[in-house]
């Protein structure tokens, strides 16, 4: 079940989140129903990047039980989906993958 995180710039255009993360599941063979996208707009005047380029923060949470090939590939493949949504340039994203050991998510009244 991941759940990604993405910051970026306001837009212009309307981006289809749930678009997004049909084209996710679909291209990582995770079902729909296990996907979580949320998604922030910031001002650009309330955030500083060092390079003063317009990146877009992502970050991924994900079970550390999966194998690290496909931890990756979700990154990569996240990325290049968002940087398309958000008509930003390729290699404009940045992603932090934070690994969830088992017994620290509580969800559904439960620890798993």
């Amino acid at each position: 079940m991941p759940c990604i995180h993405i910051r970026t710039g306001k837009v212009e255009h309307r981006v289809n989140i749930e678009d997004f993360s049909y084209q996710l599941s679909q291209k990582m063979d995770i079902p729909i129903e296990r996907m979580n996208v949320i998604v922030d707009y910031y001002e650009k005047t309330d955030v500083f990047i060092g390079r003063n380029t317009d990146f877009i923060i992502i970050t991924l949470w994900v079970s550390e039980a999966n194998e690290k090939e496909f931890i990756r590939n979700l990154a990569k493949t996240t990325a290049a989906l968002a940087e398309k949504y958000f008509h930003k340039k390729e290699k404009s994203a940045a992603v932090m993958c934070n690994l969830m050991r088992e017994g620290y998510l509580f969800i559904h009244d439960q620890f798993i």
